[in-house]
């Protein structure tokens, strides 16, 4: 799916229009609905039976994450709080969470276990996931933009782009899994980081005469360092949850993915639009009839023009434009730059959430002395309390 999406979305786009690339999710969204129906069994220790559906918990959810998500999308075209009605869903957002978090530590059968956060594993892998989440989706995003606005590239090849991180990706997913079991995972995580962290310098040092040549590196890098710290961090979050809390927790670790792709977009566009300002700013002093190397590429434009049949005022008006586009584009470009460094600034601040994690790896013939015991059952929770890190069951 990571491979085929891009490709098939851009394809889409190119022939038919975007809205197919939501349309096209419509049949295949059917077969899986009647898959999961035909197919997919809770195991015995999940049959406990349900006393009352939280509809609460569900409505303050729905209201938290819908306003959010409209106003992380539609916060830099308002200018944020500048606008009156940005500032009341912001207010929204935060008063829905917070009523959200007290309604579900009341609840019998909550939407969402946030005691389960207390188990340091997936507290810590759900932050690092918030990380993930925004470097993923923040590179999908932009990269997009910067092949399609920058180089010049259709919807189809821009997906084309997005492959060999994919192809990647796919590759090492079960070397990951396999090194698991021999390796510490705080190392493997480490060693995604670092690479995820390289792959973002690569991308802060593209320029708008970079191709596929400068990118496919930068890509595979990035691929290769995602399933060493997604498909680990997932395993060591959810390793120590108790069973009849694994479907409560997974969906806590992915939301806390999710809610960072939301971010993301909102990060990048803002920080897109601000520092192309700041770097329009600056590359425009340098426009000047005082400049020399404005000075000869002006004449320059001026001459070529002209000889195209302009006249004088009308070459030298047309060079102005010229440089002025040239200024923009730069502008954009730097900014794509800064982006990809705030990336990677992201994925170093991650790094200290490491030393939080228990030492120790999968089963294999020698076993880490730090992932020894075995998670007790819900119904029994360990004397020790939460340092077990376990979750005591509600009773």
């Amino acid at each position: 799916a990571p491979a085929i999406g891009p490709v098939l979305g851009g394809w889409l786009t190119d022939h038919f229009g975007w809205p197919w690339i939501f349309y096209i999710n419509v049949p295949f969204s059917i077969i899986g609905i009647l898959m999961v129906l035909a197919f997919v069994k809770d195991p015995s220790y999940m049959k406990r039976g349900v006393k009352s559906i939280d509809w609460g918990g569900i409505a303050l959810l729905t209201i938290g994450l819908t306003v959010m998500q409209i106003v992380l999308e539609r916060g830099e075209s308002e200018d944020w709080f500048q606008s009156p009605w940005i500032v009341w869903g912001t207010v929204v957002v935060v008063v829905s969470v917070v009523a959200l978090i007290w309604w579900e530590l009341r609840s019998d059968e909550p939407i969402i276990e946030f005691r389960l956060l207390r188990n340091i594993p997936l507290s810590v892998g759900s932050a690092i996931g918030l990380v993930f989440g925004i470097g993923l989706f923040g590179t999908t995003f932009l990269l997009p933009e910067f092949t399609q606005h920058m180089l010049g590239y259709t919807a189809y090849d821009a997906g084309l782009v997005l492959l060999p991180r994919a192809i990647a990706l796919f590759i090492f997913m079960p070397i990951a899994g396999v090194m698991y079991r021999y390796v510490d995972a705080r190392l493997l995580i480490l060693g995604g980081i670092i690479l995820i962290i390289w792959s973002s310098y690569g991308l802060s040092n593209l320029s708008l005469h970079s191709g596929s040549t400068d990118l496919i590196p930068v890509l595979v890098i990035m691929g290769m360092g995602m399933p060493f710290m997604f498909v680990t961090m997932t395993t060591v979050a959810l390793s120590t949850v108790p069973k009849a809390h694994m479907t409560q927790a997974s969906g806590l670790y992915t939301l806390s993915r999710r809610v960072g792709g939301n971010i993301a977009y909102a990060l990048v566009a803002t920080i897109v639009a601000h520092r192309t300002q700041f770097h329009r700013a600056n590359l425009a002093e340098h426009v000047s009839d005082y400049n020399a190397n404005y000075g000869s590429f002006h004449s320059a434009a001026t001459t070529a023009l002209m000889d195209k049949g302009m006249s004088s005022a009308e070459a030298s008006h047309a060079a102005v434009g010229i440089a002025n586009n040239l200024v923009n584009q730069q502008a954009t470009m730097l900014s794509y730059n800064d982006v990809a460094w705030v990336m990677a600034g992201l994925f170093l601040f991650a790094l200290p959430l490491l030393i939080l994690l228990p030492p120790g790896h999968g089963p294999s013939k020698k076993k880490s002395p730090g992932m020894r015991h075995q998670p007790r059952p819900a119904s029994k929770p360990s004397p020790q309390g939460l340092g077990s890190g376990s979750v005591p069951a509600r009773q």
